[in-house]
């Protein structure tokens, strides 16, 4: 991470420059039309000239590529998931700082900085672990964590540079537009949570399901073995009466007997043949 990240701003800011092609039409006296100014603007749309960023979607039209569930969906799993990449965070924006005031001492940050953890801190707060829904306005987030817009600006591109987090610019129709006005607005950004490259094999170790203890396993295999013996000692009557289901029960439970009756008779013959009692042949 370099200090330029410091610098930079959201993906997609501008700078108070003009375009060259404004600075050529001022020169030769053209009055540009309303598309051709926002083309030269700030960065509008290519295609449609409108007051909003390039590269934005209109609401609904992606959002189902970039959001998704957090860990298993659940508000447990989901918590779990924050809670433990959020202490994450703080442990790797600890090591930058003292790494950084190595070179620069006094410095107060590190790569994500103290902004950064609190914009972290809010975006796991608020995002639906169901669906990973998450998109909270810019000014929302800083009034929430009682920072000014510019200072939240900055922590959410270090958050993206250090791989937390990612965006997509979206906009939608305005309703009843003027005929020569904006026919489309700028809306708040949909946010996607990512586990930081590093940080991945780390995670998915600490959230990997426990294994069963053996003594679990040992009291399980006893348990079956018994079943099995208990199952094995009784009758077919017994077994009808204690698992049967009880929809035509009375045609099991002769059944039932019928089958114990010939078990018994194979097994303990009430008739012993006596010699004399059949012929040679």
């Amino acid at each position: 991470m370099t200090a330029s990240v410091f610098g930079d701003k959201l993906s997609g800011g501008s700078d108070n420059v003009t375009s060259f092609g404004a600075i050529a039409a001022q020169i030769v006296g053209v009055k540009l039309d309303r598309k051709v100014r926002a083309r030269l603007g700030r960065g509008d749309s290519p295609r449609s000239g409108e007051p909003v960023w390039r590269n934005s979607y209109s609401r609904g039209q992606m959002e189902d590529r970039l959001w998704r569930p957090i860990h298993d969906g659940t508000k447990r799993g989901g918590a779990r998931w924050t809670r433990a990449l959020l202490k994450r965070a703080r442990e790797l924006e600890f090591a930058s700082r003292l790494k950084r005031r190595e070179k620069l001492p006094g410095s107060e940050n590190g790569v994500i900085g103290h902004v950064g953890l609190e914009v972290l801190e809010y975006m796991f707060g608020i995002v639906d672990y169901a669906t990973g829904r998450l998109e909270p306005a810019i000014a929302t987030i800083a009034d929430a964590i009682g920072r000014s817009y510019s200072a939240t600006h900055r922590a959410l591109v270090r958050l993206r540079e250090c791989g937390f987090l990612r965006w997509m610019r979206r906009s939608e129709p305005i309703e009843n537009p003027e005929p020569d006005g904006p026919q489309v607005r700028q809306i708040s950004n949909a946010y996607a949570l990512l586990v930081p490259e590093q940080m991945r094999n780390w995670l998915g170790r600490l959230l990997r399901p426990a294994p069963t203890p053996a003594c679990a396993q040992d009291r399980v295999a006893a348990d079956r073995a018994e079943l099995d013996r208990i199952a094995a000692s009784m009758t077919a009557a017994d077994w009808q009466a204690a698992f049967g289901a009880t929809k035509n029960g009375d045609v099991l439970a002769n059944v039932a007997r019928a089958l114990d009756a010939r078990d018994a008779v194979t097994a303990n013959p009430s008739v012993t043949e006596k010699p004399g009692d059949h012929s040679d042949p």
